[in-house]
């Protein structure tokens, strides 16, 4: 039968207060219901609160001739979520369908009644400035976000009837820098070049989880990400018959995964990837400093901009390139690295040998397929053409411009083809669309 879902929410107060154009502090409340939750848990309060400093203009900066302005604020606020698809109800649901002709209703969603808000905090803290006769300007932010309560749908044993429930979990935690800055390199009459800077970095770590579990390629547990990798942890090719090794793990009595030790203290080796467990790799899907570079340049009515998007750092499960170094399935392609397959004792390579249809060769979900998510971007180019007023005054109009963009122009990266901006997680399927690259004319007339 059919579940209406409504959300609704009610009078938001607001606060804004300035003292001397000097001393800002901004709040405010509300108070959201949705009915996905079950009425003792439906309304959730949230507020947020901010403060700002014009350090600049206090009398003891006057003589300060470095700056042109320097401004600190700082803000911390909440905001409820509820929202993860519709699976995140209260109530069970149930389907009409058919049985043999006669009507049935199935078990399609299990219920939570103890489901609440998940909620997010968001501090950050924060330095604007200017200086040098506003030649470079520019921030540098420090923010921190807490998840608690985290709305998730929880894997269960399929002998309820379903396999996942929803479920609040736990608790985590994202934090960083941003820096953006800005610069008026060149400022004459008839030229200007402006260039932009951002750089962020990021962390992620779970502070709060009931018990660990797996997910997907990772596995949540308090202390870790939710972006390091945990699969098979691989050790080359066996040189006498073309195998692919794994190194060996064991769960302990915790259920961690750790590493079996040989007789020379080195992480033992087997030619069975059964024989061995998932362990943490050491990599995140997560990069050391993700920003952009933005160029803007004008020459009387010409003006070219361009962005370039960058990523330093993290790792990729590349499933794309996985699934063209099988071990030899019939009709399906193959990458040109499977050219250095193993083939006679004694090969050293790091790609097993063919043999159709054997799945104890190659393990997609394995370290094998890390590969690095450093890239850099040409995002978007313009170029554009305004003709002078004298020119349009002769032809009756108001303005003339004439302009060339493109998107997604280039895109350098560990592995053509690879995409790491496509997915955060870092596990995309490999046959997904890449942006597509968009060239575009224009012409603007002005009346």
């Amino acid at each position: 039968m059919p579940y209406f879902i409504s959300k609704y929410s009610c009078n938001k107060a607001r606060l804004n207060y300035n003292y001397a154009d000097k001393y800002y502090v901004s709040a405010s409340f509300r108070r959201d219901g949705s009915s996905v939750f079950a009425p003792d848990s439906r309304w959730g309060n949230f507020y947020s609160v901010g403060a700002s400093w014009r350090i600049d203009q206090e009398p003891f900066f006057e003589n300060v001739g470095l700056f042109d302005k320097l401004k600190l604020r700082a803000s911390y606020g909440e905001v409820g979520n509820d929202d993860l698809g519709d699976f995140f109800l209260s109530q069970a649901r149930f389907s009409i369908t058919s049985n043999a002709a006669d009507p049935a209703i199935i078990f399609t969603d299990i219920g939570n009644t103890d489901l609440q808000w998940e909620t997010i905090e968001n501090f950050d803290i924060a330095l604007e400035f200017s200086m040098f006769n506003n030649f470079l300007d520019g921030s540098i932010e420090y923010y921190k976000r807490n998840s608690s309560d985290l709305l998730y749908l929880l894997p269960i044993a399929s002998s309820n009837g379903l396999n996942i429930v929803p479920t609040n979990i736990g608790d985590m935690f994202n934090s960083g820098f941003e820096v953006q800055l800005g610069a008026n390199l060149i400022n004459r009459s008839n030229f200007r070049w402006d260039v932009s800077l951002q750089a962020s970095t990021f962390k992620n770590e779970i502070t709060s989880l009931p018990d660990p579990f797996i997910s997907g390629s990772q596995r949540w547990e308090v202390g870790r990400s939710l972006y390091d990798f945990y699969v098979l942890r691989t050790a080359g090719v066996d040189p006498a018959n073309g195998d692919q090794l794994f190194l060996l793990y064991e769960f302990d009595d915790d259920g961690n995964s750790v590493p079996v030790l040989d007789e020379n203290g080195e992480i033992a080796t087997t030619n069975d990837w059964q024989e061995t467990q998932r362990a943490y790799t050491g990599d995140s899907s997560i990069p050391d400093v993700l920003g952009s570079v933005y160029n803007s340049f004008n020459y009387r009515g010409l003006n070219l901009n361009f962005l370039f998007t960058y990523g330093i750092g993290g790792k990729v499960l590349d499933f794309g390139y996985a699934a063209m170094m099988h071990s030899g399935n019939y009709g399906s392609s193959f990458h040109p690295d499977i050219l250095n397959a193993w083939q006679n004792p004694g090969d050293i390579t790091d790609v097993p040998r063919l043999e159709n249809g054997n799945a104890n060769i190659v393990r997609t979900e394995s370290e094998r397929f890390l590969t690095s998510a450093t890239f850099w971007s040409l995002r978007n180019v313009s170029l554009g053409y305004t003709l002078d007023n004298a020119f349009t005054d002769q032809l009756g109009i108001g303005s003339l411009n004439f302009s060339l963009t493109g998107e997604n122009i280039f895109l350098s990266s560990e592995r053509s083809g690879l995409n790491p901006q496509f997915e955060p997680e870092g596990t995309p399927a490999g046959n997904d669309f890449v942006p597509p690259r968009i060239l575009s004319v224009g012409l603007s007339v002005g009346f």
